[in-house]
């Protein structure tokens, strides 16, 4: 008989040599004997720890994930799993009351954590606890909807007790006298201002005179304590008003006067200008009479002279015909241009110009006609001088010439 090699570390086996193998090698055998784990993990121990080992500490023994329920090695399920494993329990990111939130439900809870930091809704840029988001909204955020108290306009808080406050109508003011109405609406305060007993004002006789200036309720007053005062100032604005009405009726006899005298000038002027008129047409008759005259005698002399010299004493007869003419007109302008200037202070310049200038045109058309039939009258004597220079066309230049056409214009 022989006994266990592993007797020293406890086992009490004995028996025969040829057993010896069975008793190691046979998993009922010896429980003493060192062996490596089954599950590969590489870790060597006695046969009677080897159960407990592969079922509670080998890091390779096959276990499921208690949250997800799935299946594989302890080190995988401990290890990389578990930061993988979408049920594992996790406490919130922002400590509050929630500590096992599966992996999966952070993203959800977070959208409803009340210690979550979110923007405040209304766009003001303030950024707080979700906690503490609808006091913040509802009591202030600067951009929350609110209406005004006294008017009752809806707007951004920041804008109704801003801007609109100092323009709101029904905003109640207090009083800038400080009478015992207190406070009145802003639309009602000018109203207010002109019934106001503290309102300072002038006295009512302030328009003959009184310069005292009081509250609206002493006014009264005043008007029974300064009576004789008013009376006096009354009395002297009454005198002064009566002066002036007089000199205003002393200035309107001096006006009418002085408008029938412009009316007597008027009349003399308005004479003047008729005994002008008068002379004016007989002068501009014998003006045209004269040249009249004077030009059937220039004619005749042009056509008694015609031999020889016709064209250049037709030139000269016409020249000096002219000139008389021009200095003729020229006196009659002088004269008229004297009487112009004696009649502007009337206004009357204009009838005289229009009265000229029917004058002129009459005279340029009987002018005109005169010279006509006297061409006519004398067609016999042009034609015996036609025949005698129809060679050289004397005649003919004669009626064509420029200076003949001119002098007939």
């Amino acid at each position: 008989h022989v006994y266990c090699t592993n007797k020293e570390k406890g086992c009490k086996w004995r028996g025969e040599v040829n057993d010896i193998i069975s008793h190691l090698g046979n998993s009922e055998g010896c429980q003493f004997r060192e062996v490596c784990c089954s599950n590969g993990c590489g870790k060597s121990l006695q046969r009677q720890y080897l159960t407990i080992h592969v079922k509670t500490k080998c890091p390779r023994r096959k276990v499921k994930c208690r949250y997800c329920r799935d299946t594989g090695e302890y080190q995988f399920i401990e290890g990389q799993h578990k930061k993988m494993c979408l049920k594992f329990p996790l406490p919130c990111p922002n400590k509050c009351e929630a500590n096992c939130i599966p992996r999966e439900d952070i993203d959800e809870h977070r959208k409803k954590c009340p210690l979550e930091e979110v923007n405040c809704p209304n766009g003001c840029g303030t950024h707080l606890q979700r906690q503490y988001l609808n006091h913040h909204a509802e009591n202030n955020c600067r951009c929350r909807i609110v209406q005004c108290q006294h008017c009752r306009i809806s707007g951004q808080h920041q804008f109704i007790e801003g801007e609109h406050k100092d323009k709101c109508s029904k905003f109640p003011l207090p009083c800038p006298n400080r009478c015992e109405v207190g406070r009145v609406l802003r639309e009602e305060l000018q109203e207010h201002i002109q019934v106001c007993p503290l309102e300072i004002v002038s006295c009512d006789y302030h328009t003959v005179g009184c310069g005292t200036r009081m509250a609206r309720k002493d006014r009264s007053k005043h008007n029974r304590k300064m009576m004789e005062q008013h009376l006096s100032f009354t009395l002297q604005q009454l005198m002064s008003t009566q002066q002036n009405l007089v000199a205003t009726q002393v200035e309107g006899a001096n006006m009418k006067q002085q408008l029938a005298l412009a009316h007597q000038q008027i009349g003399v002027l308005s004479e003047k200008l008729e005994h002008f008129e008068n002379k004016t047409g007989q002068a501009l008759k014998t003006t045209k009479a004269t040249m009249r005259k004077e030009l059937k005698q220039n004619i005749s002399v042009a056509e008694k002279n015609v031999v020889g010299t016709l064209r250049k004493e037709l030139k000269q007869s016409i020249a000096d015909t002219e000139k008389k003419v021009m200095q003729k007109l020229d006196t009659t302008q002088q004269e008229l241009t004297t009487a112009s200037v004696t009649l502007k202070s009337a206004q009357l310049e204009t009838k005289v110009s229009a009265q000229l200038h029917v004058a002129q045109e009459t005279y340029d058309d009987d002018s005109d006609d005169d010279y006509d039939d006297q061409y006519e009258y004398d067609d016999g004597q042009y034609d015996h001088y036609d025949h005698q220079y129809d060679d050289d066309h004397q005649y003919d230049d004669y009626h064509q010439c420029d200076d003949y056409d001119y002098y007939d214009d």
